[in-house]
C-alpha cells in the first residue's frame, strides 16, 4: 500500500490534465511486485513560443484521485503515513529551467512538492507537435523517502517511477 501511495504522489506531481487524453501513472515494487496505479483528477499547464519550444510546464494533481484498482489500499494511502491528504491535499510541480536539447526534447528543472516536503527534480521531456495538437511525454523517478511517504517501510521499494502523457489542442 505504501508503495502505491508513494508513486501516486509523484505522478503527481508532476502532471495536471482533465483531458481523456492525458495521464499521470506510477508504478512501485511492494513485497516483491509491481504496484501500479494513476491520478484521475489533475491539471497540466504548457507554455510554447511562437517556434513551438516548451517554456513553461506546471502542474496539480488532487491525491485523493488515486487509482490502485483497490479501494482499500487506496484509502489507506490517504492517511497520515502516506500522503495525508488531510493536510496536504495536493501536489505541485512547476517548471523553473526549460533546456532544449534537440528538436522536441528537453531537460526540465522542477520543484515538486509533496505534503510538506519541497524537492528540486530533473528529468527529460519529449514533445511532439502537430498541426492540431502538441503531445508532451515525461518520465522520472522520485524516492518516496525524500517526501516523506510510506516511511521506513523495507518491503516497499524507496523508487516510484512516474510516467505523464499529456496532449493538448494547438489554439494558436
Amino acid at each position: 500500500m505504501r508503495n502505491r501511495l508513494f508513486i501516486t504522489f509523484f505522478l503527481w506531481f508532476s502532471f495536471i490534465g482533465f483531458s481523456q487524453n492525458s495521464s499521470i501513472d506510477f508504478e512501485i515494487r511492494n513485497l516483491g511486485i509491481n504496484v501500479d496505479g494513476f491520478f484521475k483528477k489533475f491539471s497540466i499547464t504548457t507554455k510554447f513560443d511562437a517556434s513551438n519550444n516548451l517554456k513553461n510546464f506546471s502542474g496539480e494533481i488532487t491525491v485523493n484521485s488515486i487509482e490502485t484498482g483497490i479501494e482499500s489500499r487506496d484509502e489507506h494511502l490517504l492517511e497520515e503515513d502516506y500522503f495525508y491528504t488531510k493536510n496536504y491535499p495536493k501536489i505541485f510541480l512547476e517548471s523553473k529551467e526549460i533546456s532544449k536539447k534537440s528538436e522536441g526534447n528537453y531537460n526540465v528543472k522542477a520543484i515538486l512538492k509533496i505534503k510538506d516536503k519541497t524537492k528540486q527534480i530533473n528529468f527529460p521531456v519529449k514533445t511532439i507537435i502537430t498541426k492540431d495538437s502538441r503531445k508532451i511525454t515525461a518520465y522520472f523517478e522520485i524516492n518516496r523517502r525524500d517526501f516523506n511517504v510510506g516511511g521506513g517501510s523495507l518491503v516497499m521499494s524507496k523508487t516510484v517511477k512516474v510516467s505523464v502523457v499529456h496532449i493538448e489542442k494547438r489554439n494558436d
